[in-house]
């Protein structure tokens, strides 16, 4: 009878505490739901606000995206002006180019085709696309840290004023901020259970990133000493996380290929990465402080280079003069080189928008970020320590956020170049937030707290 006794208490007590679990799952499940369904929300409600249907301002990177776009769906290939090709009128002149990468361009033209030449749509899709990285922020957060750390970065990502902003104009953002967490949270699966469908599916996702930004390359380097730590006992395992990094770069081969058999040289990216390089190495952002680690647009704020730039009427040929210019600035000017790389650092990081900024723009940033940068400065080192020496994959989101600082050391610092990170800034602040919030109960409380921020 004690036995059998002792035998319902113990069920009972399970049951209790199933019960329990469920209801706390279920509650989990209400509350991310709710993050979604927020995020969501203020993504089309900015949206509608700011004109939903608006075109692209003429001149800008969006008037490129969308013309590409539209000649894709139209026929003509991947084609449109690029700048300083004139045609015999001296008008820009339409033609096959790789002024830029495709994915972006490529993804709206996969949208006009069934919704016609429909900016509005572009823009919702965008909001859905960054609706669903608040969904992969948190897929990330409960991999690398915990529940409480995963449902606080998701919450401050649904109402975040750069994703709102971004999520609203059309850009490259939206997509490559969703490919590059895609990424990440397939290699952490892959760091679970190392197969080689997931290697090859978190390749074809790191390449698929590197068409939507060539910055993405770096993340493509870095992965080899995360695959190479992270399975160093395994090297059947570390063979498969290397193959990632090969299987990203045959994913921008037939682009290559395609502009190898279009203009007869290597382009492995795009031409446009002599404007980027000129703009970031010459005189005035290494002296006026305006343009202090930034960059300015090489025909226009360069009048010293503006015929060499000119002179070729070939976006190829414009491009290798753009670079030497560039390269030869750099080797005469050695003095320079410690401040672009100071100056580029701080205005990659920092909480404060120029004057010239709306006032609005320059008010959300400093109250947003600056709490982020704090928290992300106090738990970067120490968390990517724990993650190193526990043998936890997720130091991975510590490589991702170094990819945008060596692509502003390299070339310039923005908040633009920022913001695809910055969902992996809030994880890791928020894993900080929680960590501190948990010392002051053990302290002050005289409560035992697990001072914990692992993985759930």
């Amino acid at each position: 009878m004690s036995f059998g006794s002792e035998s319902l208490s113990s069920n009972s007590i399970m049951s209790r505490a199933i019960h329990s679990l469920q209801l706390r799952v279920s509650l989990q499940l209400r509350v991310l739901l709710a993050i979604l369904l927020v995020g969501l929300a203020s993504r089309v409600a900015v949206t509608i606000h700011g004109g939903c249907a608006a075109p692209p301002v003429p001149g800008s990177d969006a008037s490129e995206y969308d013309q590409y776009a539209w000649n894709l769906v139209q026929g003509h290939g991947f084609s449109g002006i690029s700048p300083d090709v004139k045609g015999p009128d001296g008008k820009s002149l339409e033609h096959l180019t790789a002024y830029r990468v495709p994915a972006t361009s490529v993804a709206w033209a996969g949208l006009y085709v069934p919704f016609g030449h429909r900016y509005g749509v572009v823009r919702i899709f965008q909001c859905v696309l960054d609706t669903l990285t608040i969904l992969l922020l948190y897929g990330i957060g409960r991999k690398c840290f915990n529940e409480t750390v995963a449902l606080l970065a998701a919450a401050i990502y649904a109402v975040w004023p750069t994703a709102l902003q971004y999520s609203s104009q059309l850009g490259s953002e939206p997509l490559y901020t969703f490919l590059f967490c895609s990424f990440l949270w397939l290699a952490l699966r892959f760091a679970d259970h190392a197969t080689w469908l997931r290697a090859i599916a978190a390749g074809i996702l790191l390449g698929l990133a590197m068409l939507t930004r060539g910055n993405a390359v770096l993340m493509v380097a870095l992965l080899l000493p995360w695959s190479v730590w992270q399975f160093r006992k395994t090297p059947r395992l570390m063979l498969r996380g290397l193959a990632i990094s090969l299987v990203a770069v045959a994913v921008l081969a037939p682009w290559t290929l395609r502009n190898y058999c279009v203009f007869h040289t290597l382009i492995p990216f795009e031409t446009g990465g002599g404007d980027v390089a000129l703009g970031s190495y010459n005189r005035i952002v290494a002296s006026d402080p305006l343009y202090y680690g930034y960059w300015v647009y090489p025909t226009s704020e360069l009048p010293e280079y503006r015929a060499q730039i000119i002179a070729p009427n070939n976006e190829v040929v414009r491009d290798q003069v753009e670079k030497q210019l560039a390269m030869q600035w750099t080797r005469n000017h050695p003095e320079k080189w410690w401040y672009l790389v100071e100056s580029r650092f701080r205005r990659s990081w920092t909480p404060f928008l120029q004057p010239k900024s709306p006032r609005l723009f320059r008010v959300g940033m400093l109250v947003s970020w600056s709490p982020i940068l704090i928290l992300l400065a106090l738990g970067f080192f120490p968390s990517a320590i724990y993650f190193l020496r526990t043998g936890n994959p997720g130091w991975i989101i510590h490589l991702g956020v170094l990819h945008f600082v060596f692509t502003a050391l390299i070339f310039w610092g923005s908040s633009r170049f920022r913001y695809p990170v910055e969902g992996l800034c809030i994880l890791i602040a928020s894993a900080t937030l929680v960590w501190i919030c948990q010392l002051i109960r053990r302290r002050f409380f005289c409560q035992r707290v697990p001072v914990d921020v692992a993985p759930a």
